[in-house]
């Protein structure tokens, strides 16, 4: 399955009722949620799909739009990983952009052992890094 912008466009051009009631196209729906969110979504839970559809519906592709190419990739064997206790911010293998790696390993550069690919120069850029950035 690719996760490109014309590929959402077609799934969220499908009405409601014909989406929630095609199990493939609501669980591809699911999985352009879990990839462009970085959260953990749950397929087989009939309330939390309206949730989801809305999310996507609002700003599903702006979101994927914004989605960059990342110097940083986490080892295969972690999955979501919040930046820092309580901020809403998290990297996970889908997901994972260069301020937000940057910033989760300012907290503790010890989590640089979390990544299989990063920059070389990534204690330079998280030394560079404005300690008054907003979330």
């Amino acid at each position: 399955m690719s996760m490109n912008i014309e590929r959402l466009k077609e799934i969220l051009a499908i009405p409601y009722d014909e989406l929630v009631n095609n199990k493939d196209l609501k669980k591809e729906a699911i999985e352009f949620y879990k990839f462009i969110y970085g959260e953990k979504a749950c397929s087989s839970c009939k309330d939390k799909f309206p949730k989801y559809y809305k999310q996507l519906m609002d700003n599903g592709i702006d979101k994927l739009t914004q989605k960059t190419a990342s110097n940083f990739k986490l080892r295969n064997n972690i999955g979501l990983l919040q930046i820092n206790f309580g901020s809403g911010l998290f990297i996970s293998q889908t997901d994972a952009p260069d301020e937000l790696c940057i910033r989760f390993l300012k907290e503790n550069p010890k989590r640089i052992s979390l990544f299989e690919v990063y920059p070389e120069n990534w204690m330079d850029l998280i030394n560079n890094v404005n300690d008054n950035e907003n979330d």
